[in-house]
């Protein structure tokens, strides 16, 4: 412009309170070039909320150390019709928008950005996921989870939010650099421009930037609506899916402890089911924070990967790097092989004692089996012996009952013959 600050024109009495962002610091005043468009409707309160544009218009001045540089970009009539078409054709959403913030920093701090991408949209959903996986969680790890593994998990987490916030830190200063190099070029073109053609200029822009505020507004609004209604829904679904899971769980408990009450009784059944209940709950919650460890990890990985991608572009340093990965997954590969090998031993050196006690309980039976064969080999040539001896008893026995038979027989003669004797000798 000419003149310098003679002919600047005041932003804040024509713009609304969020169309422009400057700051003051001890040295001066630093304006900034331009704002990204907001597309969250919920953002944070140190930061300030744009119009829904890739830039913005101000031509108010800059100047520091006596020297005058543009604040923002210079932004023609021509632009922002076609930007306001293509917002019209192609609405802003949630999920393809690139926020630029500028927090509210200390006075003698420069100005940081914060840059939102969908990538970076996606990776605070699944962290949301994974601390309400945490939560519902929680109450039923209450006395299992070790300090040890919560210690751990905090410092991963601080170690993947510390990556990112160097990660934020290097787009910050590429941004700026950015929009330093673009102010630079386009201060000749504000300086020839007289100053009533950039206020009606300034004016246009003005309008088409209310058009599209407006725009914005309403179509926020009927995103905030569709996404509340999606919200009951999903909440309705969500609901419905637990009311089903609860009958599903009593009715399957139902079911196991009458399989178990009839051979275990049904308090005991039912004290198993519990038991395996709460183990199960037990391996789950485990599986959800190794789950969320991993996704950490992965996110991590995945952030490191892309880096090394843009700053080492090398062929061989690709493949030396898949060669190293392929080398750490076979080395764990390899771990996890030894670890079920040592375990296959461990269970074969049990077997093999318990092998081995077997045989000698079995030595040891068929040694009493072959004492007690002997002992009742003996017991059988005894009662052979004995039972020849009965034999030849009997049969004596029998022989005496013969003699006594036959004595009897001629006692009785002998006796008939003597009283017939005294008969006839009484008779005579």
């Amino acid at each position: 412009m000419d003149g310098g600050t003679e002919n600047e024109v005041k932003n804040d009495g024509m713009l609304p309170a969020d169309a422009s962002n400057e700051e003051v610091n001890g040295n001066g005043k630093e304006g900034v070039p331009a704002e990204m468009a907001a597309s969250d409707p919920e953002e944070n309160s140190g930061s300030t909320k744009g119009a829904p544009v890739e830039e913005e218009a101000s031509s108010e001045p800059e100047e520091n150390s006596g020297n005058q540089f543009p604040g923002v970009d210079y932004i023609t009539s021509e632009d922002l019709a076609v930007k306001k078409h293509e917002v019209k054709e192609q609405p802003i959403s949630h999920e393809e928008s690139v926020v630029f913030e500028i927090d509210s920093i200390d006075d003698n701090g420069p100005p940081t950005l914060h840059l939102k991408t969908p990538d970076g949209q996606n990776t605070s959903q699944e962290e949301d996921e994974a601390e309400e996986d945490k939560s519902t969680a929680a109450p039923a790890a209450e006395g299992h989870i070790s300090h040890e593994e919560s210690t751990q998990l905090l410092q991963e987490l601080l170690q993947y939010r510390d990556e990112a916030l160097q990660q934020r830190s290097l787009l910050q200063m590429k941004l700026a650099e950015f929009f330093h190099k673009k102010a630079g070029d386009n201060a000749q073109l504000d300086r020839d421009i007289p100053v009533s053609e950039q206020r009606q200029q300034y004016e246009k822009d003005i309008s088409i930037l209310t058009d599209l505020k407006q725009q914005l507004a309403a179509d926020s609004e009927t995103a905030q609506q569709q996404a509340e209604e999606l919200r009951l829904k999903s909440q309705e679904k969500l609901n419905k899916v637990e009311n089903e899971w609860r009958a599903f769980a009593a009715l399957k408990q139902d079911v196991a402890v009458a399989a178990l009450s009839g051979c275990l009784g049904k308090q005991a059944g039912q004290a198993k089911v519990e038991a395996t209940g709460k183990l199960l709950q037990h391996e789950l919650t485990k599986l959800r924070l190794k789950h969320i460890k991993l996704r950490i990890k992965i996110h991590r990985l995945e952030a490191e990967l892309h880096e090394e991608e843009e700053h080492a572009r090398n062929p061989l340093h690709l493949q030396f790097e898949q060669l190293q990965a392929e080398r750490l997954e076979l080395k764990k590969h390899t771990e996890k092989q030894n670890e079920e090998c040592s375990k296959m031993q461990k269970k074969i050196i049990s077997s093999l004692e318990l092998l081995s006690n077997v045989k000698e309980k079995l030595f040891w039976s068929q040694m009493e089996v072959q004492a007690q064969r002997e002992q009742l080999d003996k017991v059988e040539t005894t009662v052979a012996r004995k039972r020849d001896h009965l034999t030849r008893t009997r049969q004596a026995r029998n022989g005496l009952l013969r003699d006594n038979l036959r004595l009897k027989e001629h006692s009785g003669t002998v006796f008939s013959n003597g009283r017939r004797k005294k008969k006839l000798e009484t008779t005579s």
